[in-house]
């Protein structure tokens, strides 16, 4: 979780900065979800150039977007160890401990691609929209259904709360790391019962200090005014334009391309 940015906002003047909130999040989260079920080449070819053309239109530095592959190394290493160990097929090399078979080479390249892809149709939406916009286009959206006009204000207030506190908690837990290891606690070394015990120094303050900003906010949100139930309005209203229904168009195609390709 420390490693992956989400809920964090890079402000620029861009084309996908400029879009529309809700073009957006309709046309990002539904490409993330088709990168889960691409199979061949061309489908990936596909996501992969629409991918390299939005990144290039957000003005986002390339090492923001590395930063999130860093961040989920270790599930891509999980995927392709699972896949390697427990996938049946041709064999090609048996070590008896362990054999990796052709399927469970292509399962691992197909899978890791897929779940990469993903993340980082998901992470263009974080850094060019805001928390606060990304909340107000979920709402505007649920609110759109007959059964979510009720509760798209809490749903999208929800949201806009967990994707501040998420990138607020792990910066909050890299400090606390920092200081620990400055005083000479290693989480690396000893025996299991000592690791336990030092990875508590971490996980306590980190709970206390996520409850304390948790109040805090409440507080401010009553001062505010805030009832749940009522519709929010924004500052800056963003209005539909052309560019946002080519977006919509471009992730339609290339959605269907995947299924029927």
């Amino acid at each position: 979780m420390v490693g992956i940015p989400l809920g964090r906002f890079v402000p620029a003047d861009s084309i996908i900065h400029n879009l529309s909130p809700e073009a957006k999040t309709i046309s990002f989260v539904s490409l993330a979800v088709g990168s889960l079920f691409l199979n061949g080449i061309v489908d990936f070819a596909i996501f992969l150039s629409l991918w390299i053309i939005l990144s290039g239109l957000s003005a986002v530095p390339f090492r923001e977007y590395m930063k999130t592959l860093r961040g989920i190394r270790f599930l891509i290493l999980l995927i392709v160890v699972f896949q390697i160990l427990f996938s049946h097929g041709k064999v090609l090399l048996d070590l008896k401990a362990l054999r990796i078979t052709e399927e469970g080479l292509i399962n691992a390249v197909v899978l890791s691609a897929r779940m990469i892809l993903a993340v980082l149709f998901s992470i263009v939406l974080s850094l060019t929209t805001s928390p606060l916009e990304i909340s107000f286009s979920v709402e505007e959206i649920i609110g759109k259904f007959p059964a979510g006009k009720k509760r798209s204000s809490e749903l999208g207030m929800a949201l806009s709360l967990t994707l501040t506190f998420i990138p607020l908690i792990s910066l909050q837990t890299n400090r606390i790391i920092m200081a620990q290891k400055a005083r000479g606690v290693e989480f690396d070394k000893g025996s299991f019962p000592s690791r336990v015990k030092n990875s508590l120094s971490v996980v306590i303050p980190v709970i206390t200090t996520s409850l304390k900003k948790a109040q805090d906010t409440a507080a401010a949100l009553q001062i505010r005014g805030y009832k749940p139930g009522h519709k929010l309005t924004s500052l800056r209203e963003k209005r539909w334009s052309s560019s946002d229904s080519i977006l919509l168009v471009v992730t339609i195609f290339s959605v269907l391309s995947a299924i029927i390709l």
